[in-house]
């Protein structure tokens, strides 16, 4: 059984989860908990195993029993939370209410997390197969600039669209978090 952590800002997040009245932010924790349990699914498919599991604001941390049987299985992992927002996307978008409403943060969570920027999956995805074809430290620039022109143009984007709707700036603020983490170590 993995040790289970939840952080502060996880906690923090429970009341406004509850009293949302809009249902927007409900529906995207439960997109982002279909997320992470497609990454669990896989591990348990892999045989794996978990240490343990930390909660956070921003998904969930991992750390496995063991390392990956190779980039094959790493793949499969990381890929697998972003296949299960777009099956679920499709699954639920028929259907009314919350629902709906979860089967288009599921679709949007899915495409942004496959996104080739290191610490999205897509990121880490687009790592493990240039590791699989190129020396560790290509496989390391390409990753950092393949991120870098990514976190530009969704940048880019994001001020467009906050500059022009005067209020919609949380692509940006992601933008500028996930700089900041790739970057700024």
């Amino acid at each position: 059984m993995p040790k289970i952590s939840i952080t502060l800002g996880s906690i923090l997040l429970i009341p406004a989860v509850i009293f949302d009245p809009s249902g927007e932010l409900t529906a995207t924790v439960i997109s982002a908990a279909l997320h992470e349990l497609g990454h669990l699914i896989m591990i348990t498919v892999c045989g794996v195993g978990m240490r343990e599991l930390r909660i956070t604001p921003y998904g969930l941390e991992i750390e496995t029993a063991r390392r990956y049987g190779g980039f094959a299985e790493e793949l499969a992992i990381t890929a697998a939370g972003c296949v299960i927002n777009l099956i679920y996307f499709f699954l639920l978008s028929p259907l009314q209410g919350i629902w709906h409403s979860v089967a288009y943060a599921s679709l949007i969570l899915g495409v942004i997390n496959a996104m080739p920027v290191l610490s999205l999956d897509g990121g880490e995805a687009l790592f493990c197969v240039l590791c699989s074809i190129l020396p560790y430290g290509a496989a390391c620039r390409i990753s950092r600039a393949v991120s870098f022109v990514t976190l530009t143009a969704m940048w880019v984007l994001a001020a467009y669209i906050f500059l022009f709707s005067g209020y919609n700036y949380s692509l940006f603020i992601m933008t500028v978090w996930l700089f900041a983490k790739i970057y700024c170590k």
